[in-house]
């Protein structure tokens, strides 16, 4: 009974998030609209625009960052990309718009906003051996989605409302041509400060990580306590991703100071994709176990 009242608590969260998160001045955006809310009336849908970037970090700074409950599945990532350092762990680094959210069944629908996090991957969280879980403890999502944060807050995550530079798009080309996007608090006076900054260019000849294992990443379960996880799939193969919106590969720098990290850190040639997709998600999230044996669709 107590799990099942947790779960209608997050689901009225959800309807919260889904009837009121707004980004202001969105006209001009660049995403293309939800594809598949009639295909999946029953789910939350919507476009994700955005960077994935892959961090190498050495495993000792990883495990002294991931809570010491959860094992590292090193051999999972490099069965993937077998020719990643020795010693090192792939911290993913995200910055996404998510754009045209819906949920048919209850007739809601979300105002556009932006968000940036850290997040972990490979993460045996259920002590099996095999199933892969994504920690995403920490989000900055944009200050005026005042809903969406309350909501994400109450599913375990800890939010912080900030401003991005582009406000409304997943990033905005600057005259060198790198694409840039940039989130901090959006009240610094009250808090420390805190900020994710990507800046990529293109990287057509050099893709140490494949765009399978980029799906890997961002379609394992993700989990900001134990107690519920969000089975979030994006889904790389509607209009959405297809030409000439397919999935760029991109090499880049990172300048950030967010949770877990203590203080500032930069990493310069670092490799990831630009990519857009669709996503589906549940509209209440589930027990972690019974996605142990979750397989990237």
């Amino acid at each position: 009974m107590a799990f099942r009242s947790l779960l209608f608590q997050s689901f009225i969260a959800l309807v919260a998030l889904v009837s009121s998160a707004l980004c202001v001045s969105c006209v001009g955006n660049t995403t293309s609209p939800n594809p598949i809310a009639q295909q999946y009336p029953n789910l939350v849908s919507g476009s994700l625009n955005g960077t994935t970037l892959i961090v190498p970090i050495p495993l000792e700074q990883a495990r002294g960052m991931i809570p010491k409950e959860y094992v590292i599945l090193e051999k999972a990532y490099r069965g993937l990309i077998p020719l990643f350092p020795d010693g090192y762990y792939p911290l993913m680094v995200t910055t996404a718009f998510d754009h045209d959210l819906k949920l048919p069944a209850y007739n809601f629908t979300v105002g556009d906003f932006s968000r940036s996090a850290l997040e972990f991957p490979f993460l045996d969280i259920l002590g099996n051996g095999y199933s892969n879980f994504r920690w995403a403890p920490t989000m900055m999502i944009t200050s005026t989605a005042q809903s969406a944060i309350d909501g994400s807050r109450g599913l375990g995550l800890q939010i912080w409302p900030a401003k991005f530079d582009p406000p409304c798009d997943p990033y905005k080309r600057l005259p060198d041509g790198s694409l840039y996007l940039h989130s901090e608090l959006s009240d610094p006076a009250v808090y420390e400060a805190r900020y994710v900054t990507v800046q990529t260019q293109p990287s057509p000849t050099v893709v140490p990580f494949p765009l399978t294992f980029i799906r890997n990443v961002t379609n394992q379960p993700t989990f900001a306590n134990t107690s519920l996880c969000d089975n979030y799939i994006r889904l790389y193969n509607t209009s959405n991703s297809a030409a000439p919106h397919a999935p760029q590969p991109v090499v880049g720098n990172v300048t950030a100071l967010l949770e877990p990290l203590t203080s500032n850190q930069t990493w310069t040639g670092v490799f990831g994709w630009n990519s857009a997709t669709a996503f589906i998600e549940p509209p209440v999230p589930g027990n972690c176990s019974s996605l142990a044996n979750f397989v990237d669709s």
